[in-house]
């Protein structure tokens, strides 16, 4: 991928009250066998040129016909792309938003209550968030600029405080802090609130992680190499975290239930040492690091759980900067991993979102592509 470097600027220090809490040793790095057989089950369907250093794509209905549309920020360009799906899983030419200053994250939620999916972006450079309104059709007619922390990153958007609206939580990479903006019920929010993490926040993912009904943000670290879950107090508040370390240079992280027992377990990705880890989560706010496995050369930055076979059971899309490809983790059914598939994205792929972009049924990948600015589509062929 190009050079990262850039991202890592000068850091600050916020505190609040934290609680560490322990992570079993993982069993293995776990390589994983390859299957042919999976080989034919994406096909590269079609490629799309976008702004420049596209970084984060999500998948939404963004003008209510019932397909899902795609938006990829675009950091150099300082857009966020709109691509609207046709309905049958080819996409209209891009049409770019201004944002601010280093485009990164992007998060898809209804935040005006109009029954339309808004984006908010994060702008790295310019220390600002921004709250793009959509018009109803699929047009970003109108957009809010909100301050945020130093370097902004990631953006999750959820309730957090119960009262029926999403609320944003975003992961600010220099002032080592996630800000939370609660959502006012008009599409404004009040003034952050900053809760702190380890070293350079980077990924983040909104979800109850305690079964407790309010929903908790787990947060990766990018240079010391923790998993935070920052706690909710059931009123939008977040003093309490419990830490789990892995090692530096953590990207994205993802929540889904991998082994079926109806508790979300965390993806990680792990970027300097070509892995992912999987925190299977045992109830009662308690994680396991079972296996790490091992997905390519190095420059895993994004993982995306999908169901690639169709049997119920979610699969893990890796995308790796270093080595230009997509990597697919089958489970077994159980939250384990022990076969692989890859499939040539582009250059420099840095995030995916899945969807079922033709309505056939079977869950498709679009990946961003930093290096060759474009988005490429991946449909399902499983049957």
């Amino acid at each position: 991928m190009k050079e990262t470097a850039r991202w890592l600027l000068p850091t600050t220090f916020v505190l609040v009250v934290v609680m560490v809490g322990l992570l079993t040793t993982p069993l293995a790095s776990q390589g994983l066998s390859y299957s042919r057989e999976l080989e034919t089950t994406l096909t590269r369907s079609s490629v799309y040129a976008v702004g420049t250093d596209p970084f984060v794509i999500v998948t939404a209905d963004l003008n209510d016909d019932g397909s899902p549309d795609l938006a990829v920020t675009n950091y150099t360009s300082g857009t966020v792309s709109v691509l609207l799906n046709k309905g049958n899983g080819t996409f209209a030419d891009p049409v770019d938003y201004p944002t601010g200053t280093g485009a990164f994250g992007v998060a898809a939620g209804d935040v005006d209550g109009d029954a339309s999916i808004d984006l908010v972006v994060t702008n790295e450079r310019g220390n600002t968030v921004s709250v793009l309104f959509n018009a109803g059709d699929g047009t970003l007619s109108s957009r809010t600029d909100m301050p945020s922390g130093g370097g902004p990153h990631i953006a999750t958007i959820a309730d957090f405080n119960s009262d029926s609206l999403p609320d944003i939580a975003v992961p600010n990479f220099n002032s080592h802090s996630v800000s939370v903006y609660i959502n006012q019920g008009d599409g404004s929010f009040a003034d952050r609130v900053d809760f702190a993490t380890h070293l350079s926040p980077f990924g983040a993912v909104a979800v109850d992680l305690s079964g407790d009904g309010a929903v908790d943000i787990a947060v990766t670290s990018y240079r010391d190499g923790y998993v935070d879950v920052l706690w909710n107090d059931g009123k939008g508040g977040f003093a309490t975290r419990t830490a789990m370390q892995l090692d530096p240079e953590l990207w994205s992280v993802a929540a889904a239930d991998l082994t079926g027992d109806r508790l979300p377990d965390l993806i990680v990705t792990r970027y300097s040492t070509g892995a992912i880890t999987v925190l299977v989560n045992r109830g009662g706010g308690s994680f396991e690091r079972s296996v790490d496995y091992l997905t390519g050369r190095g420059g895993p930055c994004w993982a995306t759980p999908f169901d690639l076979d169709g049997d119920g059971a979610l699969d893990i899309a890796v995308v790796d900067g270093y080595a230009h490809r997509l990597t697919v983790l089958r489970n077994k059914g159980d939250g384990t991993f022990n076969q692989k598939v890859e499939f040539e994205t582009g250059k420099g792929p840095s995030s995916a979102a899945a969807a079922d972009f033709n309505g056939d049924g079977h869950s498709d990948i679009a990946v961003a592509n930093w290096d060759s600015d474009e988005v490429v589509v991946f449909l399902n062929l499983s049957e």
